[in-house]
């Protein structure tokens, strides 16, 4: 709650600096002036994926060494850090949403049927005892492994937009959408519906990430419009970026509070944060974080295959905390993104093949 209330005002202030200073602000716009499809969601959404690798590796090195205070708060620092990551996939899913036909071919296709594997796979290695009821709850709620929950969650959503795109996608009412979807996060994070809704729905509760959701497509509907840079808005950037990165170090090493995946505005404000810095990133670096994000359902459904396995594995075994989390994370980024590469290769490689055929 804290961390959530802290949010609320330092946007607040924020967003009455630029008032103040006249600065208006543009909305990223999914699709670029001549280029198609903005490549920056995708490296966004790189971003995103290794943030989520980042939180379960502190769960790794807790696991071991939860005694070893500085190392745990540092990995406690990075976790609370990526605490973006599911909200900013459920803004990017948003973005290019749009109901037409094989609606539902292309979920199942591309989502369902490797989460369905990937379960099923993940059941038989992680438990010892089979239950047919028991991974049916799990698969319908996302917790033969821990971050599993996010398809149950990303399929909700794709219902609803199913269900009401028509409501959604008028911009009409979009802006009220955007408060009313703001204030139902808020009190969802307030634990206002904690009685209401089952509790083995929590974890994959719509509530917990509509708002994201309502700006993605919000976003997706807007008309492009020239970004304005200037000093002043950098600077205002630049305070905020300093006052959230303080803030982030008091609450992981002195309060040692680990954040929620839900909170509202801190994804916000790093969704607009490195969207004013990526046209300054290295477009190599830019290239690999885009092929990171273009392939994140590879690393979402076999990194947790990987850390699973690594827990009967010391990570300071890999060369000491540093070297140990340097390689953690090397390889449950690493693994999926080659498999991810052999099977785009061996795809190539076939309708190459078939196409000489003809």
């Amino acid at each position: 709650m804290e961390w959530e209330l802290l949010g609320i005002i330092l946007t607040g202030l924020a967003a009455l600096s630029l008032l103040v200073f006249q600065i208006p602000y543009s909305i990223p716009h999914p699709l670029g002036a001549r280029q198609g499809r903005e490549n920056r969601f995708d490296v966004l959404r790189g971003f995103a994926m290794v943030g989520i690798v980042l939180i379960h590796i502190h769960s790794y090195f807790q696991f071991f060494h939860p005694a070893d205070q500085i190392v745990i708060r540092t990995t406690l620092f990075f976790s609370n850090l990526s605490r973006f990551s599911v909200p900013l996939f459920i803004l990017t899913s948003a973005i290019f949403l749009r109901k037409k036909d094989g609606y539902w071919i292309s979920k199942l296709k591309n989502l369902v049927l490797p989460y369905t594997l990937a379960s099923g796979f993940g059941y038989l290695v992680k438990y010892n005892h089979y239950n047919a009821l028991e991974f049916i709850q799990f698969y319908f709620l996302g917790k033969v492994f821990a971050p599993f929950y996010f398809v149950p969650l990303l399929i909700q959503f794709y219902l609803l937009f199913y269900l009401f795109d028509k409501l959604l996608s008028n911009k009409l009412f979009s802006k009220s959408l955007l408060l009313i979807s703001f204030l139902l996060n808020l009190s969802s994070n307030l634990g206002f519906f904690d009685s209401i809704l089952p509790k083995e729905y929590h974890a994959i509760s719509i509530l917990n990430y509509i708002f994201f959701f309502i700006l993605g497509i919000y976003i997706g509907l807007s008309n492009e419009e020239k970004a304005n840079q200037n000093r002043e808005k950098s600077l205002i950037f630049g305070t905020f970026a300093i006052l959230f990165f303080f803030f982030l170090i008091l609450f992981s090493f002195g309060y040692f509070v680990d954040f929620k995946n839900h909170h509202l505005i801190y994804p916000i404000f790093i969704f607009f944060g490195i969207w004013e810095l990526l046209p300054k990133f290295n477009r190599k670096i830019s290239d690999w974080i885009s092929f990171i994000g273009n392939n994140s359902l590879f690393i979402f459904l076999l990194h947790p295959f990987i850390i699973h396995m690594m827990h009967s594995v010391d990570p300071y075994t890999f060369g000491g905390p540093v070297i140990g989390y340097i390689v953690t994370l090397v390889l449950n980024v690493g693994i999926p993104i080659i498999i991810a590469f052999t099977i785009q290769k061996g795809k190539s490689l076939y309708r190459l093949h078939h196409s000489d055929e003809r």
